[in-house]
């Protein structure tokens, strides 16, 4: 029925839309109409034209105002007020080019910035996973980030009972190599199931995926074959190898899809069963390593799916024997943005915090453009008195203030999309060439999740800039808007819009000093280990028939190395400080478990780098057969265990399922396990011969002189012993160390940037308003100054005036900052809220950043000829 009935008056709707000008006459010709009629009723009563032309009028309460009244009436009016309303804007805007100017700059500035960190959050949180159907894939987990991984039985279970999945797929990423025409460098991989490609719909751009877990052959990243094969056609067949493997290049992935290790490059893609050291894991229940995707068949639900694993795992368990951890349900789950857990934490942690960062500089801006339409609202009061006079309702002047708001919106979002298009190909372009173990590629696309976000930050801006300034224009007082009293009434406002903005840029500034002096504090904290004299190289023995012969070779290595002048010692180890490292869960007989990390390690590590022995011994020949069940401890975990006695001697069970009772036979001091600056971490050590699995391994040196110095040599040692040895990495290891800083020296550089902007806005702010209420009181400071005021005094009150709104400011900032500084510290590990002379810097930078705001117009005030003010009005 109201379908119908509005499908009658669309006709009529369009013609007051299309037609404007017609109805416009209409309502002229029937309002003439009405008034004559009444007209010549009242000369019937008796009286005059003159007299009857106004009773008539007053009877029709206003001919303007029954006019607006009749047009609220026509259908789709709001439409035609729209398109009236935006074409007054425009001539508004027209009228004050630099005010608008600015303010589109100032929304543009801060709503680019925001569309570019929302881009990269969009790409890691949101986005669909690039491959074919991708609701349909799914990620199999546990709840958490540890809980995404699984073994190789579990795998094999579940894709063998399972039955609502078109496909399972599994997948190691890992650490490894990759060797072309004889060059080797680190690379992330990923050890797959052959129907990886199929399950997760990524097809390569040449060739094909896996036909079996044995073939030996390999898919390789786009990165790859441009950069390495300079983007040949004839890459098919061509050969490379990885660890101790020779594989022949059957497909290209797209430049798209970059594995699921994301934001880190993965480069190369292999059969499971091709990596001989990975053999013992196939048959460990609890050997969690592998990511589990699956791809659901069209009338499944992702819940059915969650419902019948958990199904499946409860058979497992009473099949298998119950777990000695108590894990969380199963839960299938769609992909969205990055697959990596750890990647998604590293990159959605910084986005986040970059988030909040570049909103406070938004908000920075519309607070900005907000008190300048405040005091622009001042000035029209005139316009406004009058707008009312003619019949303008305050709903109706609202109304106009706010679409000139959006239209400044409008132009800062047109801006801001300008500006995003560029820092998103700058920040794609700067992350991978940040320091890093692996490549760093974020795809950071414009699509249209982030273009709606662009329009809602722009229709957002409109309400918190325009808002106030349009409640606070409609009250316009007719009677004083005529006589141009606005001076007193901006004068006497109070300036909560400044402090607010000073708060703000004020609390972003103490959070970026605390970064920089946090950054400044790592670069000289001490790890735990000797970095000074230190050098370390990665190198691999692909030949070596077995685990027992590469053990050999890297002992003839080290040997080598000890016999180079200026090196003092030297061991080895599977992986170098700060470098990921596995953990395992650890306990006291019949006492709850915690997880530890761990390391594998030489005789003689301790020595070589530095670390303290506190109590026991270190590793001997005795320790290192696969029987031995020694292991050596930190400090933090001797505490953790036996708060109250020497561990020394002491029996840990060390395995998250079947533990394994080891003696303890040493305690160390703590180091750094993950970052320079975290708390102590429980750590223990198991002898490196008796871990090894055949992977890649840290040698590293003592030296006595500049360890950069002795780079050529170690490497040309190594390469000398042939074996077709492969030598990456060979640095020393303080340029490492420095770094593993690049997350914190990355943020201080962003924070720095987005501090100065929110700096720089702020004070434009400051300056804008001060200047437009010097040039309000310009007859009040040519009365003043007539009747003696001084220039100086003149000068002195304008720019004591700024600088009061500021301390102000700085003083609520001061209060801010402790809980803000809080909270970065819990997204970054190692920040602290920086020390007094940071806060006193801080408070001296503002002041004088108001103190340049305040100058120019304290000094046009100052210099204000007293008979030009008076003439002013």
């Amino acid at each position: 029925m109201y379908l119908a009935r509005w499908l009658d008056a669309l006709p009529a709707r369009l013609h007051s839309l299309l037609r404007r000008h017609r109805a416009e006459a209409d309502l002229d010709d029937e309002l003439s109409f009405h008034l004559e009629m009444e007209t010549r009723a009242g000369q019937g009563r008796g009286m005059s034209r003159v007299e009857a032309e106004r009773r008539a009028r007053l009877a029709l309460h206003g001919v303007q105002q029954t006019k607006e009244r009749a047009r609220e009436m026509w259908p789709l009016a709001w439409a035609t007020d729209l398109i009236q309303d935006l074409r007054y804007a425009i001539r508004q805007i027209n009228r004050s080019p630099g005010f608008a100017a600015l303010a589109v700059l100032c929304l543009g500035v801060g709503i680019g910035a925001n569309t570019s960190i929302f881009s990269a959050l969009n790409s890691v949180l949101f986005r669909s996973f690039p491959a074919t159907d991708p609701d349909r894939l799914l990620m199999l987990s546990r709840g958490s980030a540890n809980g995404v991984l699984f073994s190789y039985p579990d795998f094999q279970d579940l894709q063998a009972r399972d039955g609502l999945f078109s496909g399972l797929t599994a997948s190691l990423p890992m650490e490894s190599d990759l060797e072309v025409d004889g060059v080797s460098e680190f690379v992330a991989a990923e050890v797959v199931t052959p129907n990886y490609g199929a399950v997760l719909g990524v097809a390569p751009i040449l060739g094909r995926w896996f036909t079996s877990e044995t073939e030996p052959v390999a898919v390789i990243s786009y990165a790859v074959w441009q950069n390495k094969f300079g983007g040949t056609p004839e890459i098919l067949g061509r050969t490379v190898a990885s660890e101790d493997q020779s594989y022949t290049i059957v497909g290209v992935t797209s430049q798209a899809f970059t594995g699921i290790f994301a934001p880190y490059r993965t480069d190369i893609w292999v059969p499971i069963r091709t990596r001989p050291r990975l053999a013992p894991m196939f048959a460990e229940r609890t050997r969690r390593f592998m990511m589990i995707f699956g791809r659901l068949r069209p009338d499944v639900t992702a819940r059915q799916a969650s419902a019948e694993l958990n199904s499946i795992d409860a058979q497992l368990v009473a099949e298998h024997g119950a777990r000695l951890e108590l894990l969380p349900p199963l839960v299938a789950e769609p992909i969205r943005g990055i697959p990596n857990p750890g990647g998604r934490q590293l990159v959605g942690l910084r986005a986040s915090l970059l988030m909040i960062v570049v909103g406070v500089v938004l908000l920075i801006a519309c607070v900005n453009v907000g008190n300048l339409l405040l005091v622009r609202g001042s000035v029209r009061q005139r316009e406004l008195a009058t707008r009312q006079a003619l019949g303008g309702t305050k709903s109706r002047l609202m109304r106009q203030l706010l679409t000139e708001s959006l239209v400044l919106a409008l132009g800062g979002g047109a801006t801001g999309l300008l500006l995003a298009m560029w820092t998103t190909r700058v920040l794609e372009r700067v992350q991978p060439s940040l320091p890093s173990t692996f490549p760093i590629e974020l795809d950071l696309p414009l699509d249209g999740r982030v273009l709606a976000f662009a329009m809602i930050l722009s229709l957002t801006t409109t309400v918190v800039c325009g808002l106030l300034p349009a409640w606070q224009g409609s009250k316009t007082n007719s009677v004083a808007g005529f006589k141009g009293e606005i001076g007193g009434a901006v004068r006497h406002r109070r300036p909560f819009g400044l402090v607010a903005q000073i708060v703000l840029s004020f609390v972003l500034l103490l959070i970026t000093a605390s970064v920089i002096e946090t950054l400044q504090r790592l670069q000289f904290t001490d790890p735990g280990f000797a970095v000074s004299g230190r050098l370390y190289a990665y190198i691999y023995f692909p030949a070596a028939p077995t685990s027992g012969a590469r053990l050999e070779l890297y002992a003839q290595a080290l040997d080598r190395l000890r016999a180079l002048p200026g090196v003092l010692s030297a061991s080895q180890t599977s992986a170098i400080p700060l470098m990921p490292s596995g953990s395992e869960c650890v306990s006291l007989s019949g006492g709850p478990q915690l997880r530890a990390s761990n390391g594998e390690i030489d005789r003689g590590y301790f020595h070589t780098m530095g670390i303290g022995m506190l109590a026991g011994r270190e590793f001997t020949a005795l320790d290192e057969p696969r029987e031995a069940a020694t292991i050596i401890v930190t400090d933090s975990f001797a505490k953790r265990l036996w708060p109250n006695k020497s561990p020394v001697g002491e029996q840990v069970l060390v395995g998250c399922q079947a533990p394994k009772p080891l003696e303890v036979i040493g305690v160390v001091r703590d180091s750094a396990v993950r970052t320079v600056g975290e708390p102590p971490q429980p750590r223990f050590y198991r002898p490196f011969a008796r871990q090894y699995d055949g992977g890649l391994t840290a040698l590293l040196l003592e030296t006595g002189t500049d360890p950069a110095g002795l780079v050529p040599a170690v490497r040309e040692t190594l390469t000398g012993m042939g074996q077709r040895i492969r030598v990456y990495a060979v640095q020393p290891l303080s340029t490492y160390i420095d770094q593993s800083l690049t997350s914190v020296r990355w943020m201080a550089m962003v924070l720095s940037g987005f501090g100065l902007l929110a700096l720089l806005l702020a004070g434009i702010g400051l300056y804008g308003v001060i200047a437009y209420r010097v040039s309000l009181r310009t007859q009040e400071i040519g009365v003043r100054m007539a009747l003696g005021a001084g220039r100086r005094t003149i000068f002195r009150e304008v720019v004591l005036q700024g600088l009061a709104i500021a301390i102000a400011g700085v003083v609520i900032g001061e209060v801010l900052a402790i809980p803000a500084t809080r909270a970065l510290a819990s997204m970054q590990a190692g920040i602290h809220p920086g020390s007094p002379s940071t806060h006193v810097a801080a408070a001296v930078i503002w002041i004088a950043v108001a103190f340049v705001a305040c100058y120019g117009p304290a000094s046009r005030a100052a210099r204000a000829d007293p008979m030009d003010a008076l003439r002013h009005e």
